[in-house]
């Protein structure tokens, strides 16, 4: 938490609530997910501005203000972001903006995210935010674009998949809805995929993203809340496959836990367990 249809409806919701906002306080309470790139304190920094934009960028998300600083928060695992009247937030508050009426806090119970306070355009610092690959969400997301990406692939597709440097960005929970939408076994290697599976799992990406982004959306959560129940197969363990009744099971993939029906996404190569 959160993947890209999150972050789609978090971007949404934050650009139309923060623009315009004075921040009157800063309170940090976990400084560990704090990255200060400039020579002025979190304080300093922000005190008095107003926020100008919100926009995505792959898993980040990038604040602009009105003065020449900005806040690029790539929330990772466990990241959420909370709006409130209160004072006080949910669980594990990692620092709060006090703002007009409202207070904008970042929570994060596992400290894994990243908050960067950098110059404005400045982020050659910030690791893989300037080595994103194409926003899958976006009009230069061809199919012809996807062919150039995949046909030097040489990994299992489900890596391909989760590689930002080559599709930005695609997390755990869509990589399994993606390759279970396109009947792929995970562990299927790019490299033996052909010209009609790859025109699949093109289809198949934009698809399940876009059927995310609409789930999300039309679910109404607040900001915090993790968005999951639309999930045909991710920690769907032991569950019947929605397609054909099957178990469906997990599998690690270099060290990731993938859900997969084992009918619908037969493997094309012997496995070191028969899942059938």
């Amino acid at each position: 938490m959160p993947e890209l249809p999150d972050l789609v409806y978090i971007e949404k919701k934050l650009s139309a609530a923060l623009p315009g906002k004075q921040i009157c306080g800063v309170t940090i309470t976990e400084p560990i997910v704090l990255r200060n790139l400039i020579a002025d304190s979190f304080d300093e920094a922000l005190l008095g501005a107003r926020f100008k934009s919100i926009h995505r960028h792959g898993p980040f998300l990038v604040f602009a203000f009105d003065r020449a600083v900005e806040i690029i928060i790539h929330p990772m695992l466990a990241g959420r972001f909370q709006l409130t009247e209160s004072a006080k937030s949910g669980r594990a508050p990692c620092f709060c903006l006090n703002l007009e009426g409202v207070n904008f806090f970042y929570l994060d119970d596992k400290k894994m995210g990243k908050v960067y306070l950098t110059a404005a355009g400045e982020y050659a610092a910030i690791p893989r935010f300037l080595d994103q690959g194409v926003d899958i969400t976006s009009a230069e997301f061809t199919l012809e674009k996807f062919r150039e990406i995949i046909k030097s692939q040489r990994t299992q597709v489900r890596v391909f998949l989760m590689t930002q440097s080559a599709l930005s960005a695609i997390g755990n929970a869509y990589a399994d809805e993606i390759l279970f939408d396109a009947r792929l076994h995970p562990k299927t290697f790019c490299q033996k995929l052909t010209p009609a599976q790859i025109g699949q799992l093109y289809e198949s990406i934009i698809g399940v993203i876009n059927w995310g982004i609409a789930e999300v959306e039309k679910a109404q959560q607040p900001l915090e809340v993790k968005v999951r129940g639309h999930m045909k197969v991710r920690n769907r363990k032991d569950q019947p496959c929605p397609r054909c009744g099957a178990t469906i099971r997990r599998a690690g993939v270099l060290g990731f836990d993938s859900f997969f029906c084992p009918n619908c996404q037969p493997p094309t190569r012997e496995q070191f367990i028969d899942w059938r």
